[in-house]
């Protein structure tokens, strides 16, 4: 007998460890170090001997059958664990999402103050940026790099937005789409069908087997919510990225760049990615300096060299935990293709966290 937990989030609290679903499944939990140690030893391999074996020899304590059983239960229930039982709720999510008439963004932020202050940025006076770079960071973190940006396309003639984001909960392949529209205080979003159907019929997957992964994603969600501060009746091509090899991401580049192409004129590709994640929230001893790291990737974005930005990051097994690197490979072979020449790095901010001893890194470039 044994028993797998699935992929959660930990973070360090105090003396204790906050446990977050990203999936937003499960409820949120409090644990202390022994715990959480018992919960990591539910790693689908280890029998109920292994774990008290195991346990004993980092705590010193004995943990009895029953204890280790009640345990798995009070998780069971709480969805923690990947077996039957979650497999049924998450197939529940999925179909309550898909059968909802929008996914509604609901933020905790003051529209109307976002909306004079990105009033206050000036736009620049030129029409032909293909495309831009963003971060996904906490709005209130970010909010300059983000008012810099969006001010930005402020005044282009462009209705059709293909949002290229980040999975943060899982994935069941490298490339999806969000078939449903949004809902942002009373204004509905649309997507835009007729692309999103002709990337659908071109692709040899199901881009909207992940569904779930759109639930509770901030790096989708953000651009929308900056987007309808300054567009009034525009479409949206919510997608994520994630892992997979470079001939893969190449042709799926090629794939939707055939069938944006047409709208070329109306659209504009946003990438919306962070950059290094280092310190203790993300599983390092300390914290520790990226940016030399960050501002060279950063180059090789802005010179649009995309296999050498891609290979740099790579080389290093990605250690400081660049989140955009499939995003981005994606959205700048499709960039190549729109023959896009000119860029600029608008900003690069740090946000460090003094509880967690952590640190993001984020940036903004334009396209052109």
């Amino acid at each position: 007998m044994s028993f797998k937990v699935r992929y959660l989030d930990v973070i360090p609290y105090k003396d204790k460890f906050l446990v977050k679903d990203p999936l937003g499944i499960s409820k949120e939990m409090l644990l202390n170090r022994e715990s959480l140690l018992l919960l990591s030893l539910l790693d689908g391999g280890n029998s109920i001997q292994d774990i008290k074996t195991m346990f004993l020899r980092n705590t010193g304590i004995i943990l009895s059958d029953s204890e280790i059983l009640n345990f798995v239960q009070e998780m069971d229930k709480n969805y923690i664990l990947y077996n039957d039982n979650f497999i049924k709720r998450m197939e529940f999510e999925k179909e309550k999402i898909l059968s909802a008439p929008y996914k509604e963004i609901n933020f905790q932020l003051d529209f109307e103050k976002l909306k004079r202050e990105i009033e206050k940025y000036k736009a620049l006076n030129e029409q032909d940026i293909k495309a831009i770079i963003v971060p996904h960071i906490d709005i209130n973190i970010g909010l300059k790099t983000y008012m810099k940006t969006f001010s930005c396309v402020k005044n282009l003639n462009k209705k059709i937005f293909f949002i290229f984001g980040v999975p943060h909960s899982y994935s069941e392949s490298c490339f999806s789409i969000f078939p449903k529209n949004y809902k942002i205080g009373e204004n509905i979003v649309e997507i835009q069908k007729e692309i999103i159907e002709g990337i659908k019929n071109k692709i040899n997957f199901d881009i909207f087997s992940d569904v779930l992964a759109y639930k509770n994603e901030h790096s989708v969600e953000f651009p929308i919510v900056f987007l309808s501060l300054i567009e009034k009746d525009f479409y949206v091509i919510p997608s994520l990225v994630s892992k997979s090899d470079i001939s893969l991401l190449k042709s799926l580049a090629e794939n939707i760049f055939e069938v944006i192409a047409p709208f070329k004129d109306e659209i504009l590709l946003i990438s919306s990615i962070d950059l290094s994640h280092v310190g203790r929230k993300f599983g390092d001893e300390k914290s520790f300096n990226t940016e030399e790291i960050d501002r060279k990737y950063i180059e090789y974005l802005k010179n649009m060299e995309n296999e050498m930005a891609f290979d740099f990051i790579e080389s290093k097994n990605n250690f400081t935990r660049i989140d955009g690197l499939y995003t981005n490979f994606v959205f700048l072979e499709i960039l190549r293709l729109m023959k896009a020449g000119k860029s600029e790095v608008l900003d690069y901010e740090v946000y460090y966290e003094d509880i967690t001893d952590s640190i993001v890194s984020y940036a903004s470039l334009i396209f052109k």
